[in-house]
């Protein structure tokens, strides 16, 4: 194909998909309407408050945000995975049967989870809601995202110091924050963490249950291609190490479990971000700082 076969042929598939986003706009634009989000608000408001809402069509998702208060906590919008979560919800479309009740997105974070049991669905006009049960899901006990003041930052250079919702270190700097990991948003700790230096986390005497599980993740796509050095991670419950992981970006949003015992525990958590720089005549230049997105909770798990 020459080089003007192609520019034609990207304008025509361009122009197609123009079409068909202009024909999906005005055709769904009639059908939801203020009553046909009224009424779903009335279902979601009506659902336990502590089982979490989920959008099975992802292209409604700044519309159904902006009308549906259910769908805007961070748990929705950027959960780390679908464990802990023994019931939950799925509101989409009802003219997309099959991406209605679950999508693409949802089957990424099901893992290695069995697929859920789907209880039911009420119907709400152009909308539909479906009600899952996931028993292996397993319980949540703790999440360091939930209780940040509870954790405890260190660099090579001594404590952090937390102010406003930010930890200080002498080697970088941490944030609660929402960061795009692998093109999807993700909520965690930001660590913005100098080249070959490392940060201790630690959280004293935390409730554990059967199993710890966490995610680490690269954030912004512009600084992934700057700077692809892996990360070392390594996990200590009351000091002995239970895990130790080498993610890099390549695996997008890195998941890592350790068992653990139940019980009340002191855990540490330790990550190193390796040299991600090149080398000179003029000596070793580092690479601009990339965020490593990094969640942690602690769950109780039945066997598999």
């Amino acid at each position: 194909m020459t080089p003007r076969q192609a520019s034609a042929a990207l304008l025509v598939l361009a122009a197609v998909a123009a079409v068909e986003w202009v024909c999906a706009a005005r055709a769904y634009r009639a059908q939801l309407g203020p009553d046909a989000w009224a009424r779903a608000a009335d279902a979601l408001a009506a659902l336990p408050p502590d089982e979490t809402v989920f959008l099975g069509t992802p292209w409604l998702g700044p519309s159904a945000r902006q009308h549906l208060p259910a769908l805007r906590p961070w748990s929705s919008v950027a959960p780390p995975d679908l464990h802990g979560l023994p019931r939950f919800h799925v509101l989409g479309l009802a003219s997309a049967a099959r991406a209605g009740a679950w999508s693409t997105e949802l089957e990424a974070d099901l893992g290695e989870l069995p697929a859920p049991s789907l209880l039911g669905a009420k119907d709400l006009g152009p909308l539909r809601l479906y009600h899952y049960e996931q028993p292996s899901a397993g319980t949540l006990l703790s999440d360091w995202l939930a209780e940040p003041d509870a954790l405890r930052l260190r660099d090579d250079r001594g404590p952090c110091r937390l102010s406003s919702g930010t930890w200080s270190c002498k080697q970088g700097r941490v944030t609660l924050n929402t960061l795009e990991v692998s093109y999807r948003p993700r909520r965690c700790l930001a660590i913005d963490l100098d080249d070959g230096r490392t940060l201790e986390i630690s959280r004293p005497r935390t409730a554990l249950g059967t199993v710890l599980r966490g995610h680490l993740g690269f954030a912004d796509f512009n600084a992934r291609l700057r700077n692809d050095a892996p990360a070392l991670l390594e996990l200590l419950v009351d000091e002995v190490p239970v895990g130790r992981w080498t993610l890099t970006d390549s695996q997008g949003w890195a998941a890592f479990a350790a068992p653990t015992t139940p019980g009340t525990h002191d855990v540490r958590l330790r990550l190193t971000t390796l040299l991600g720089g090149s080398w000179t005549e003029q000596g070793y230049g580092p690479q601009p700082r990339r965020s490593a997105c990094l969640e942690l909770r602690a769950l109780s798990e039945a066997h598999r």
